[in-house]
């Protein structure tokens, strides 16, 4: 056995040896006295090389070989305490601890400069890695002594657990604790700092719906709209008092007022037409049909402000306005002065099938935060006015819209539907207009907690909370000409959003997406038994399934690969195929006749366009190049061309065109024509006008034909689709429930 005494005695000769070992070598230089150097030898046996004296300094042999020296001797030594091995586990530590730090960061929607913060506090940790290594190897030799005591049973324990790889993991793991403590405090300091604490007052009471909350420039009353008869008014309600006053008259729909700062003046959206209701084109995406009107709240006249124009926001100081438009082709934001002149467009993007919309100042007018809209997936962006850079404040699967800046500019606010309702959230902002922490929500409820607007002060938020849902209906028609033989009815039913149904091929089922798991995934719906099955799930909104000819495979689109792509789904065994894996837009799939090709929609050339490719994804391939809008492609019974809605340059038709390629033509003067469903017989096509009217327009050339609306004007008719045998047409139901304006304090 062996002793601490015998382990001392080793280090005591090990010790001696190095006394007794040779002097360093001499080195004489020519005309000169001798210069002492340190040799390699001595440097082999651990021996920390002696200073130079100034003759040798004056040697460059000696220069080099002491420099060297002493490069190998921390080396050496760096081994003997095992300081290297320190350092080499401290480096694997870190690296797990940023592959666990990431995830999380992203998670709680932190800044990409916290990754970089946690990165600058694994490197200062670095030195107190190698600190704590050393110290640990100097404690050790110091407990060797107390072998020869009484206690040297239990100081060898002890040395033995120093100079262990225990004391490298313990090393190792005190650089990591350094680094995660400092990312945690600052994380939960982040987190307390925006802690609110708000009280809900409730704003508006009257039946209906009223919504668009515009706050007045000295906070006492609030702008707002509803339904007066069959079009709605622009309000105005003093909080003080509660007092209310409608501002303007006449039969047109009204919507998106906006107060100029000087409190005198009221911007509003005013539909074209008299018998015309303001929608989007789908729910929070991009309006039609209006103009910017301008109210004087003295002398109570109108008059034409902007044409075609969307969601005006004046800017802090009045000078300017911003709003959505599409003067030059997809809508973007536009900057006009304080009289409508002298449009600039300041935001621009790559695709064409890309929309932005909802604009709102920062509250030095030098950015603008809106909503950016890639088909079904919703963000925001901020873009600065004199550079043109875009910022993401939000790209994730949730819908985020209608954002808003606080005038005091420390938050953005907009809806989200993150937390499984819609509700506000905030994101803080930077200086340069850029995300500055995580992601907060502000409400919570199941209703839409929608249109955020801030009091100039900053202290209140006003914002309509509504309640409505879609669900699918089904009209009977006649299979030869397609008119009602009876009243519509639901279909499939819930409190959640149920749409965009499709008809398997042999009639006994529904495909549709539904959020009532949560998530927008692809649902079946029975017709036999009624019962429902889900065949998706998972974030990033999956939508608008379509049958394969069999009816064992599905197509949708899906942005749950971070992009809206073209999926397929095996409806008996669940597997999902993505079937386009570009960063382009992809949406709208339809098999052929034979299920052995797709038509889709896709922006990769810039324009979204028609393409085709194999059912398995391959041969992808461009037959248009006219500009290709609507939501629905349809095949040619022969499986030999596609027709489709052409935007031309404003001009909308129906057109068709060869799969084999080739110059497309128009095929039909039909009503509508961004839901083309065909008659069994391809005889008729049934669509949907200002998202109210059904419609039924013969391809001979025989006069269009209404089929149907609600009497309610509120309700909405989306994605009509006829079903195989020809005697039903499925249709989304929207129906607005109630909505109220409600008030927000104590929020900043």
């Amino acid at each position: 056995m062996f002793g601490a005494g015998q382990r001392s005695e080793s280090i005591a000769q090990r010790r001696q040896s190095r006394r007794d070992a040779p002097r360093p070598s001499t080195f004489v230089g020519p005309g000169s006295s001798s210069a002492r150097c340190t040799s390699s030898s001595i440097v082999a046996q651990e021996v920390v090389p002696a200073p130079l004296d100034d003759a040798a300094r004056l040697q460059p042999g000696c220069v080099l070989r002491f420099r060297q020296g002493a490069r190998v001797a921390v080396i050496t030594e760096g081994k003997r305490r095992r300081i290297l091995r320190a350092i080499a586990g401290y480096g694997i530590v870190a690296f797990a601890l940023l592959q666990i730090v990431e995830p999380i960061m992203h998670g709680l929607h932190l800044p990409d400069r916290m990754l970089t913060f946690v990165v600058l506090a694994l490197a200062l940790a670095f030195p107190a890695v190698v600190a704590v290594s050393w110290s640990l190897d100097v404690l050790g030799r110091r407990l060797l002594p107390t072998a020869h005591s009484g206690a040297g049973a239990i100081a060898a324990p002890h040395r033995e657990l120093l100079a262990s790889p225990t004391r490298l993991a313990l090393a190792a793991v005190a650089g990591a604790a350094i680094a995660v403590t400092v990312f945690w405090v600052a994380a939960r300091g982040r987190m307390a700092a925006l802690s609110i604490h708000p009280t809900l007052t409730q704003v508006t009471f009257a039946g209906g719906i009223e919504e668009y909350p515009a706050w007045s420039p000295d906070g006492r009353s609030i702008l707002y709209v509803a339904r007066v008869g069959q079009s709605r008014k622009v309000f105005r309600k003093d909080l003080e008092s509660g007092k209310e006053e409608q501002l303007t008259q006449g039969p047109h729909d009204e919507l998106q007022p906006a107060w100029f700062p000087d409190g005198r003046r009221v911007l509003f959206v005013r539909a074209q037409r008299p018998d015309q209701k303001l929608q989007p084109g789908d729910v929070f995406g991009e309006f039609d049909e209006g103009d910017v009107w301008q109210l004087d709240l003295r002398a109570g006249t109108e008059i034409a402000f902007v044409r075609n124009a969307f969601n005006p926001s004046y800017s802090p100081d009045g000078s300017r306005i911003a709003v959505d438009a599409s003067w030059a082709g997809p809508r973007r934001i536009w900057v006009v002065d304080a009289g409508g002149h002298n449009p600039q467009q300041v935001t621009t993007d790559s695709s064409e099938q890309v929309a932005h919309v909802a604009p709102s100042w920062s509250p030095d007018g030098s950015k603008i935060v809106f909503q950016n809209i890639e088909r079904t997936k919703f963000d925001v962006r901020v873009v600065n006015l004199e550079t043109k850079q875009i910022n993401s404040i939000t790209n994730d699967y949730p819908a985020d819209v209608r954002p808003a800046w606080s005038p005091l500019g420390k938050y953005v606010y907009f809806s989200s539907d993150r937390s499984g309702s819609t509700n506000l959230w905030r994101a803080a902002i930077t200086a340069d207009g850029a995300l500055d922490g995580p992601l907060q929500q502000v409400t919570t409820g199941a209703g839409q907690d929608v249109e955020p607007a801030i009091s100039r002060d900053g202290k209140l938020i006003a914002f309509t909370t509504l309640r409505q849902n879609a669900d699918i209906w089904r009209l009977p028609v006649s299979p030869a000409k397609g008119l009602p033989t009876g009243d519509p009815e639901p279909l499939i039913s819930t409190t959640r959003e149920d749409s965009r149904g499709a008809w398997s091929p042999d009639g006994s089922s529904v495909a549709f997406n539904s959020d009532r798991g949560g998530d927008m995934n692809i649902w079946l719906y029975s017709l036999q038994d009624g019962s429902t099955r889900r065949l998706t799930s998972g974030r990033g909104g999956d939508f608008q399934p379509n049958w394969s000819p069999d009816g064992r495979a599905i197509a949708f689109f899906s942005s749950r690969s971070g992009s809206p792509s073209i999926w397929k789904l095996e409806v008996e065994s669940g597997k999902l195929t993505r079937l386009t894996s570009n960063r382009a837009i992809n949406a709208n799939p339809f098999f052929s006749p034979d299920g052995g090709r797709i038509a889709f929609q896709s922006d990769q050339s810039g324009r979204t366009e028609v393409w085709t490719m194999n059912a398995d994804g391959s041969g992808a391939r461009q037959l248009t190049n006219v500009g290709v809008g609507g939501h629905f492609l349809r095949w040619t019974d022969a499986g030999d061309a596609i027709v489709f809605r052409c935007a031309c340059g404003g001009k909308a038709a129906t057109m068709i065109v060869p799969a084999a390629g080739g110059e497309p033509r128009q095929l039909v003067d039909q009503k509508g024509g961004s839901h083309i469903s065909f008659s069994p017989d391809r005889s008729r096509i049934m669509d949907v006008v200002g998202h109210k009217v059904l419609w039924v327009s013969p391809i001979g050339g025989a006069a269009p034909e209404k089929v149907f609306e609600f009497a309610d004007p509120s309700v909405r008719i989306d994605y009509p689709v006829w079903s195989p045998d020809g005697k039903w047409v499925l249709f989304d139901r929207l129906q607005p429930g109630e909505g109220d304006v409600w008030m927000m304090s104590n929020v900043e």
